[in-house]
């Protein structure tokens, strides 16, 4: 095989698979090192999910994947990782003053007494869910080690916009480090700091949105249109050095068909997985989506999932099959981590219960055609 003689070869041969679908990064579990071997052995690519992961638990995680996939194995993959705030440049000057962590704090403190009074118990204090932006930093320094220690294939980053030292000190390891985008602006951002690829993820996608601003509302623009603006700042045609992979809405092959049509250069699919064996998706969000697939529950009339997005578990907007939880929750706070910390136990403990009306179930909009299958199979079923 020969091999890329250029840095932005070396990128498309690593994020562009022979079959151009990925499996999305999903945090708290569905992703694992068996599911992206599956995936990336039957000829997709794929990421590992870095989210609320520290930097020894994704080394363990890398050297199992590539343990999956042998000494020889493709590396059609690459790592996930969550911009926290205290590293995210995206975040406007206002929102780091004193008195706007101040009414930060109060949000939060307002939305758990909402909590309270609904009946939940034993929830720490707002005081308690605030993050050490020290303990950010470092976290995320540790992640950038391991990520040129163990020489992984590519990097992505979501939640925020990294400094473009971040980049700049992986591309020197041998790492290309791409951004989630969700519109132009952002991926005009991206190309400034150094980003060797983007994910331009659309509003259909299911789990976060990955806008850059924590707090901005993310649009809601279909993906052809978002696709559009985005190509207009990163160029067109296959002599481009920013390759695109879209994210949202990838349900059948028709869709991938339709956004490399609108020109993207891979696809990536998340919620298509959350029912293969491979993956780690918990048994209460399996039992949600397979409920939903078959038709019997969190689906409308015509068959198609019931989504929305929501802030309610996590104080980011996310994408989930509709909750009672998320229609009691209309004013949670734009609180990432603290309101994911919040609601922790709660979750947990209605998990364990049975109770999907209070669990986060983050689906896309093509949830109601999610099927038990190996991984290979679905992908097989998204080829175009």
């Amino acid at each position: 095989m020969t091999q890329p003689s250029h840095p932005d070869d070396v990128t498309r041969a690593r994020l562009i698979p022979p079959v151009p679908v990925a499996v999305a990064p999903m945090a708290g579990g569905p992703s694992t090192p068996e599911l992206v071997a599956a995936v990336v052995g039957a000829g997709g690519g794929g990421f590992l999910a870095g989210g609320m992961r520290t930097a020894a638990q994704m080394r363990a995680q890398v050297d199992a994947l590539r343990a999956l996939l042998g000494a020889e194995g493709p590396d059609r993959w690459g790592v996930n990782l969550f911009v926290p705030d205290a590293v995210n440049t995206a975040i406007p000057d206002a929102a780091r003053t004193e008195a706007a962590r101040s009414a930060r704090t109060a949000a939060v403190a307002a939305y758990r007494a909402g909590l309270t009074a609904d009946g939940a118990a034993g929830l720490p204090t707002a005081a308690d869910v605030v993050p050490d932006p020290d303990a950010e930093r470092a976290d995320f320094d540790a992640l950038l080690t391991a990520a040129e220690e163990q020489a992984w294939p590519l990097v992505s980053f979501t939640f925020g916009l990294p400094a473009a030292d971040a980049f700049a000190r992986l591309a020197t390891a041998g790492v290309p480090a791409g951004a989630t985008v969700t519109d132009a602006t952002e991926a005009r951002a991206a190309l400034d700091h150094g980003a060797a690829f983007l994910v331009v993820q659309g509003h259909r996608a299911g789990g976060h949105r990955g806008t850059s601003d924590p707090a901005a509302e993310p649009t809601r623009a279909e993906m052809p249109t978002v696709l559009a603006a985005v190509r207009d700042v990163v160029g067109t045609g296959a002599a481009s050095a920013m390759p695109v992979v879209a994210a949202g809405g990838v349900g059948t092959a028709e869709d991938v068909r339709a956004l490399l049509t609108a020109g993207a250069d891979a696809v990536a699919a998340g919620t298509a997985f959350l029912l293969t064996p491979e993956a780690g998706t918990s048994a209460a969000h399996r039992a949600a989506v397979a409920a939903c697939a078959a038709g019997t529950r969190f689906s409308a009339d015509d068959g198609r999932a019931r989504t929305a997005l929501t802030r309610a578990y996590t104080g980011r907007w996310a994408r989930s099959l509709a909750t009672a939880f998320m229609a009691e929750h209309p004013d949670a706070p734009a609180a990432y981590p603290e309101v994911n910390v919040l609601t922790k136990g709660l979750r947990a403990a209605a998990a364990a219960a049975g109770d999907l009306e209070r669990v986060h179930l983050w689906a896309g909009t093509e949830a109601h055609r999610v099927r038990e299958a190996p991984a290979a199979d679905v992908l097989a079923s998204l080829t175009p």
